[in-house]
């Protein structure tokens, strides 16, 4: 461990960001090494690299197959109030079932961005060190 791993920060001379950090990135949908970087050029382009560090995103093959989780995460997270809700008002099961249907459905872009983003910074909270060479191992 050097001196800049000592202080709290990464390897490369990135800080080695707290959970507060890292879900504010992950709201505003920002690199998982330096926080500040966008991570989406258009609605379903990534940039391959950080604008502003230079982080390869994709980091081997597959590997935002672990963001499907995160995304099913999401979807749960938003539909269970309103089929929750809807369950406690005695509405029809039919009813429940199109609605949070609609509702996964619907959001499901915007889970796409927000699952792949949380996936990086989740890794990136746990794994410093693999972010930190700019070219994926």
């Amino acid at each position: 461990m050097n001196e800049r791993e000592a202080e709290g920060g990464s390897p490369a001379g990135y800080p080695a960001y707290g959970v507060v950090r890292r879900v504010g990135a992950t709201l505003w949908l920002r690199c998982p090494r330096c926080c500040r970087g966008r991570v989406w050029a258009a609605p379903f382009r990534m940039f391959e690299r950080c604008p502003v560090c230079g982080l390869w995103f994709e980091r081997e093959p597959g590997y935002f197959t672990g963001a499907m989780y995160a995304s099913y995460f999401i979807g749960l997270f938003v539909s269970l109030p309103v089929w929750l809700w809807m369950l406690l008002a005695g509405a029809p099961f039919g009813a429940i079932v199109a609605v949070a249907a609609g509702l996964v459905v619907s959001l499901t872009p915007v889970a796409f961005h927000y699952s792949r983003v949380a996936w990086m910074q989740v890794d990136a909270f746990f794994n410093p060190r693999t972010f930190a060479e700019d070219v994926p191992a």
